[in-house]
């Protein structure tokens, strides 16, 4: 008992603590059912460690949530630490040489997509509980070296190449790179472990939503945004996707967008094109300069060709009635702006797929217009379903 005590103080202060809090984590062994088990029933509470990972959790939760209280290290969060530490005992480069089954790595897959698979959180409580665990999940990395030398080269993955390899660097020609590995990049081009990848971000919505950058899996906005009704989610994504720049994320916001449009799913379609546009009016509020806006548009464009749909899609909602909320008519200063940063970005996108976006849109969100207007059209043009 004494012996698996230890166990989990190390686990909880090796891996768990610097998964949260960030640091080196370190992974040695997996996480089965009986290793699992053991630690739901274990007395963590009283563990040292445990304080501290519960005191890192509440300092995340605090940037989502008013005065969270301290998370508890339950059973969801268990199952969570114990399939990240798995998907990182997979991506280890020992774990993928010949002397290992694959029957064995298989089962080790099953098992911690399995435990992944929580229930869907209820409350934003939840969704931040969660978001704790996994926070730095798109961060972790593996430092990868190549040491380079007059009879060859050697790359060591995950580990540091040994002195000798090194000395005498002139004589023996030694050159070195470095370069670092996205792990859940990595994983995701092998099928068993970006299943568990995908059960992860499944079971923290949030965790999803404010990574949109990750090339794969793609950004999906269907089972997401519901949670953009929630004051706090929808903060916390705003200020991640506007700090990030329009630059950034214009290429996997649109393309999610327009994949939305495609599903049968008007309600959540709404949704996420009203939020899409609640950006555009973040940024038109905090715009400092009173110079004309096409030209500043059309110089991001020149860097960043995604921009094009990004900018027609906030002008194809105006036409719609998705682009501001209904209460903008009591500021004619500010729905005034709107107007001009909606007719700059139609022109900026061309009219001919600014119709398309409006034609796309409209699908999607099951809302018509009673007829479609050259220019963006006044709030009395446009009907509801």
């Amino acid at each position: 008992m004494a012996d698996h005590r230890e166990a989990d103080h190390q686990w909880l202060h090796g891996f768990v603590l610097p998964l949260i809090a960030g640091g080196d984590v370190r992974v040695s062994e997996v996480i089965g059912q009986r290793e699992l088990d053991r630690l739901v029933v274990a007395p963590l509470d009283r563990d040292e460690a445990a304080l501290r990972i519960a005191e890192a959790r509440q300092a995340v939760m605090a940037e989502l949530l008013l005065d969270p209280p301290l998370p508890e290290l339950d059973d969801e969060a268990l199952k969570l630490a114990a399939a990240v530490q798995d998907l990182l005992f997979l991506s280890h480069p020992d774990a993928r040489g010949p002397q290992v089954r694959k029957r064995r790595l298989a089962e080790v897959a099953r098992f911690a997509a399995g435990i992944a698979e929580l229930l869907p959180p209820e409350r934003a409580l939840d969704l931040a509980s969660r978001h704790s665990m996994l926070h730095h999940l798109f961060d972790l990395g593996r430092d990868d070296v190549r040491v380079t030398f007059w009879a060859g080269k050697r790359e060591f993955r995950g580990a540091e190449p040994p002195p000798r390899l090194l000395k005498w660097g002139k004589v023996r020609r030694v050159r070195e790179e470095r370069w670092r590995v996205g792990l859940m990049s990595e994983a995701a081009c092998d099928p068993p472990r970006r299943a568990i990848v995908l059960a992860l971000l499944a079971a923290s919505p949030l965790t999803d939503l404010l990574e949109p950058l990750r090339l794969d899996p793609p950004l999906e906005l269907q089972p997401l945004a519901r949670w953009l009704r929630e004051p706090e989610i929808a903060r916390a994504v705003a200020d991640r996707w506007l700090s990030l720049g329009f630059s950034a994320i214009a290429g996997p916001i649109t393309s999610a967008l327009l994949a939305l449009y495609e599903k049968e799913d008007p309600e959540a379609a709404r949704l996420a094109t009203r939020f899409v546009c609640h950006l555009h009016l973040l940024a038109i509020l905090a715009r400092r300069s009173s110079g004309a806006l096409l030209p500043e548009l059309q110089a991001q464009l020149a860097a960043q060709p995604a921009l094009r749909d990004f900018y027609g899609l906030f002008a194809a909602a105006q036409r719609l009635g998705l682009g501001r909320p209904d209460d903008v008519a009591k500021d004619p200063r500010l729905a005034s702006a709107i107007d001009r940063a909606a007719s700059a970005c139609a022109t900026l996108c061309g009219e001919t797929r600014v119709r398309e976006l409006v034609a796309q849109m409209a699908r999607g969100t099951r809302i018509q217009l009673l007829a479609a207007p050259a220019e963006d059209a006044p709030s009395d043009q446009r009907i509801a379903p």
